[in-house]
């Protein structure tokens, strides 16, 4: 029985985790990156500019990213809340993740097979929302099982599982078909399901005080001296991750229009390839490391400018070989940063409320995309049809420099971490 004032993060006398332990733990992110990956920078964009033509696809794919990440920045804080205090023998986790996985295969299916742009949309939303629910009840199993001292290495198995994902989808989306991608992306989501569900140990929450609907939700947004670091740390996260979503969202369309290369799939695999094999390094390092040298601001700081260094290099390059030279290395900096920042954020949570504040944090991601997004909307509405496509998409690129040297700035106004 877990006593309801007993510290949330972290309860006592956990024992520290072995390597099969933190493998079990950190699987089903493999899956989750792999699908979001796999559409975002390929799937989408191929499969909108064949329902609607190539001049309306910017505008397209823009405000209906903006739909689906709306109903995910609501999604992810609400059943986070719910997981926190949802009783079963199972755990308070696990139930959410098997609704929502399973749910999911029905409109990923349905992005597959239809030929229509309303289905579409609708099969985006349904998505957005139940992978969501999934989603947000599993990012609260590491603040609940991960001794705080093995925070940053958890956090490194984290972000091997996201490389790799971002690996797999990238394979899958540019080199076979929609269908086999929706296929292969429903197996992994399946098998990575049934490893968390046998092999992942979480306490049964039978035993949970029950509260109200409304004390779940009071003080949603977590207010209160104890969240001041914690809001910093979304101020930064908000800001990287737009310069890092303006990147991933309009790459297949800056390669197309401004260096004028017909079908760029092949060139956005490529580029996924490097920065994963370098970002998996940076990730496994620099958790072990931040654990052990406390360093977490700095390494994000650091590894947040390399990506802002990097992201300008698109603004000034017409050659094709610096785009993969610069992605080598902002993997390294991308890879440094999703790993420490994840621990950073675990490190200033203040109490026993993980999932839904790790769902609030996750608005910084996105609310980061869907500004993203709103930036192409205003691209293709007034900044295309004045400058052209290459101006535009090298002033868009510009602005993502800036993103990330701010954010990597404010980190610093973290205090008690250091």
């Amino acid at each position: 029985m877990i006593a309801d004032d007993s510290p949330y993060l972290g309860w006592p006398g956990k024992p520290r985790l072995r390597l099969w332990d933190q493998l079990v733990l950190g699987i089903y992110w493999l899956p989750n990156l792999s699908l979001w990956t796999g559409l975002i920078l390929i799937i989408l964009p191929v499969k909108v500019a064949s329902l609607v033509g190539n001049g309306a696809a910017t505008g397209v794919l823009s405000w209906t990213g903006a739909l689906g990440t709306i109903v995910a920045s609501i999604v992810t804080p609400v059943f986070g809340a719910v997981s926190d205090n949802l009783r079963a023998r199972m755990g308070r986790r696990r139930p959410l993740m098997i609704w929502g996985t399973l749910g999911s295969f029905v409109f990923l299916l349905l992005l597959a097979y239809t030929r229509s742009l309303w289905l579409f949309v609708v099969g985006l939303l349904g998505l957005q929302f139940l992978s969501n629910v999934a989603q947000a009840s599993y990012q609260g199993l590491i603040p609940d099982l991960v001794p705080p001292e093995q925070r940053g290495e958890a956090s490194g198995y984290m972000g091997l599982f996201n490389q790799a994902g971002t690996l797999v989808g990238s394979i899958l989306a540019a080199f076979t078909s929609i269908f086999a991608f929706v296929w292969a992306t429903i197996a992994m989501l399946a098998v990575a399901l049934l490893v968390t569900l046998g092999f992942v140990s979480e306490p049964s929450s039978l035993d949970l005080p029950s509260r109200s609907l409304r004390a779940q939700f009071k003080g949603f947004l977590g207010r209160g001296p104890q969240y001041r670091d914690f809001w910093w740390v979304f101020a930064t996260r908000f800001l990287v991750m737009t310069g890092l979503y303006v990147l991933e969202q309009y790459l297949y369309y800056y390669l197309k229009f401004v260096l004028g290369i017909a079908n760029p799939v092949t060139d956005v695999f490529f580029i996924l390839i490097i920065l994963t094999v370098t970002a998996l390094i940076a990730a496994i390092v620099m958790g072990y490391v931040s654990d052990r040298r406390r360093s977490r601001r700095l390494i994000v700081s650091l590894a947040g400018i390399l990506q802002g260094a990097c992201a300008l290099l698109f603004v000034f390059s017409h050659s094709l070989m610096l785009i993969y030279v610069a992605a080598a290395i902002f993997g390294l900096g991308y890879g440094a940063y999703q790993t420490v920042d994840w621990a950073l954020v675990v490190d200033t949570l203040p109490g026993k409320t993980a999932a839904r504040d790790m769902g609030v944090w996750s608005i910084s991601t996105t609310g980061s995309q869907l500004l993203a997004l709103f930036f192409g909307l205003l691209l293709a509405q007034y900044v295309i049809p004045a400058l052209g496509l290459a101006a535009s998409y090298r002033g868009l690129f510009a602005w993502t420099g800036l993103f990330f040297l701010v954010g990597s700035a404010l980190v610093w106004q973290v205090r008690s971490v250091r």
